[in-house]
């Protein structure tokens, strides 16, 4: 019984790890993200994959069960676009749980966020330092349906401090579950799901910003 457990509470603790052959599309095999919350797996499926080369971390990806997507209203780059629907990467070089990492977004209007983020509690974000959309030079792009949306985006390392073999990584999706009348509306827990790739467990409140749980990106070089 106490073995059997022991194997349970490791298997729960295993840090997800992604593997990148230079120059090859790699999909994530996890097709539902878990709720940031509690872990439980969502019933909407978002597929993910990536590719490395010399200059860039290309992502696809597509975001399936999405019935409000037409009620995102966000369009300025570095806005509060997180109040709304989105797809995020947050990225930091090497294996250890990091402070400083990036965060992008991109939502269904093609807007984009890239920031680089200070969280030396690994608990909430203390600061901000954006990256503006000239700078970042990411080549990104979007299209919708009634009931869907998917992206692309070409990161180039340099954005990153140049290419490494390892990475902590962790993708999300923020759902809107309801039809909102006015044009600002911000998303709150009772109105959409926060998944994540590799669950956060905040508890009560949903929470992205906890590095801990952020999962391994291994590029060949």
């Amino acid at each position: 019984m106490l073995i059997f457990l022991y194997l349970f509470f490791a298997s729960m603790s295993t840090t997800p790890t992604i593997s990148l052959p230079k120059n090859t599309w790699t999909k994530l095999p996890e097709t539902h993200f878990k709720n940031a919350t509690d872990g439980k797996v969502s019933s909407q499926i978002t597929e993910v994959k990536l590719k490395a080369d010399d200059q860039y971390l290309s992502i696809e990806f597509s975001c399936l069960q999405n019935p409000f997507v037409a009620q995102n209203s966000y369009t300025k780059h570095n806005s509060e676009m997180y109040n709304q629907e989105v797809f995020e990467l947050f990225i930091a070089e090497g294996s250890a749980a990091p402070t400083r990492y990036l965060e992008l977004e991109i939502n269904p209007n093609n807007a984009l966020f890239a920031g680089w983020i200070e969280n030396p509690t690994k608990e909430a974000p203390k600061s901000c330092d954006f990256v503006s959309h000239e700078d970042a030079k990411i080549i990104h792009s979007v299209s919708k349906t009634a009931d869907s949306w998917s992206g692309k985006m070409q990161i180039p390392w340099t954005l990153l401090g140049g290419k490494s073999d390892t990475y902590r990584v962790n993708f999300y999706r923020i759902i809107s579950l309801k039809s909102h009348t006015k044009s600002d509306w911000k998303g709150t827990p009772t109105t959409c799901a926060y998944l994540c790739w590799s669950p956060t467990m905040s508890g009560a409140i949903p929470r992205f910003h906890r590095p801990e749980a952020f999962g391994i990106l291994k590029v060949e070089m």
